[in-house]
């Protein structure tokens, strides 16, 4: 794979240090300014236009099953591809799975809200098996933590694991997945699929940030932001969110200079200095955000848990850095998964007729704009988590201890868009 960010420091036209303190300022100008006009919360309340013809729309089940049958279709190919293709560097399903899915699912919630709760493969086949009935969606009592697991082992996966883009290794995996979703989609029904399935959970995460809401089954259009700040947040969003911004940040420190001239020259195997690094970028991530939602906690009265309510501070943050890492990913390496799909069996074939296509690059005629445009999406991101973590903490928080019980929180803040900004443009 490639590396996913675009160019370097180098095509800044300054230097990235300068960026990464205007950055900071920007974010400690932005807590200024909300704490001293931003005295009651603005998106703790549901608000939204109702699209009841578009909920119309969208609920038809005879357009639902054609969508759910052209994405369960797409995905049989894929599957084809990972049983029965040649394992070369031209077999469709690692992209298929790294590109079109993990990536690709992004844009999709964000644009599509939470589309891919209807689409999702797995519901459709337990839905066609009658073994999925049209019950509660909401997770099971443990939350969303069998999903982080889950997103965890899947970036060990993508980022750590030997020989990841092989099909050999890629089998053992899928089989793995099929087994847990299946059986316990069958023992406790869509609950489960809600609570462990990793894909399904990080769709519906970016999900929070789209303009599309549903209140008593009916789609309403609203402010994106009022969106993640007024959805009820599920157990374990806290673990689900570090997860996300752990791994993407272990992703850019993997692929910097430092990292691969240390590990090249370690008496270890890659892997063990790999699954080390991926875990440190995850606890280092999350004891951060813990230390700044704990000052937090510690000014509320009475006391109470917030680390899932502020997380949803954390999805604007989380869905910035994945389209600041991965948009190039999409853009480019999309394009070869689309050519390679027609030709699933690595045999020569054209079944959809992209097979002789090629991949276009004309994306990288400007890097310049491209870095800058990475610059703003994570800048861009931590200002709208700087405003949604104040709207939710003045929820809670009495007047006169907002400055001090969220400068801890701001701090981290900081910290994520400085660290960010380096590691991207490593």
């Amino acid at each position: 794979m490639p590396l996913h960010g675009v160019g370097s420091r180098q095509d800044l036209p300054l230097p990235l240090e300068l960026v990464a303190l205007g950055a900071g300022l920007t974010l400690a100008i932005t807590f200024i300014l909300v704490l001293r006009s931003w005295g009651d919360p603005k998106w703790c309340e549901f608000r939204g236009r109702p699209l009841p013809g578009l909920t119309r729309l969208v609920d038809n089940p005879i357009l639902q099953w054609v969508l759910r049958l052209v994405v369960l279709g797409v995905f049989a190919v894929a599957i084809l591809a990972l049983v029965a293709g040649k394992d070369k560097i031209s077999n469709p399903f690692p992209g298929f799975l790294f590109v079109w899915v993990w990536v690709g699912l992004v844009p999709v919630s964000l644009v599509g809200g939470h589309l891919w709760r209807t689409l999702n493969p797995v519901r459709t086949l337990l839905l066609w098996r009658g073994a999925l009935r049209r019950e509660s969606q909401e997770p099971l009592p443990m939350g969303l933590y069998p999903a982080a697991l889950g997103l965890l082992a899947f970036t060990w996966l993508e980022l750590v694991q030997p020989d990841r883009a092989t099909t050999q290794v890629l089998k053992w995996w899928a089989l793995a997945f099929a087994a847990a979703m299946l059986a316990g989609a069958l023992v406790a029904g869509p609950r489960w699929i809600s609570s462990a399935e990793p894909f399904e959970t990080f769709a519906s995460t970016m999900a929070r940030m789209s303009p599309w809401q549903r209140r008593e089954g009916v789609l309403h259009l609203v402010n994106p932001l009022r969106h993640v700040s007024s959805a009820v947040p599920r157990r374990g969003l806290w673990a689900v969110c570090c997860v996300l911004l752990g791994s993407t940040a272990f992703d850019s420190l993997s692929n910097g200079p430092w990292w691969i001239r240390t590990t090249q020259s370690a008496a270890v195997p890659s892997w063990l200095t790999g699954t080390l690094g991926l875990a440190a970028c995850v606890a280092l991530v999350t004891l951060t955000f813990w230390w700044g939602v704990r000052a937090v906690e510690h000014a509320v009265s009475p006391r109470q848990p917030l680390m899932d309510s502020l997380a949803r501070s954390m999805v604007p943050i989380v869905a910035g850095y994945a389209l600041a890492h991965y948009a190039t990913l999409l853009v480019l390496e999309g394009q070869r998964v689309a050519i390679n799909l027609s030709d699933p069996l690595v045999r020569g074939d054209n079944w959809f007729g992209t097979a002789e296509m090629g991949v276009n690059g004309a994306i990288f005629d400007y890097t310049t704009v491209v870095a800058w445009g990475q610059v703003l999406l994570i800048v861009g991101a931590h200002v709208v988590g700087v405003l949604s973590a104040h709207d939710i903490a003045v929820r809670y928080l009495p007047r006169e201890r907002w400055r001090s019980a969220q400068l801890p929180l701001l701090a981290v803040m900081v910290l994520y868009t400085c660290g960010g900004l380096f590691l991207l443009f490593a």
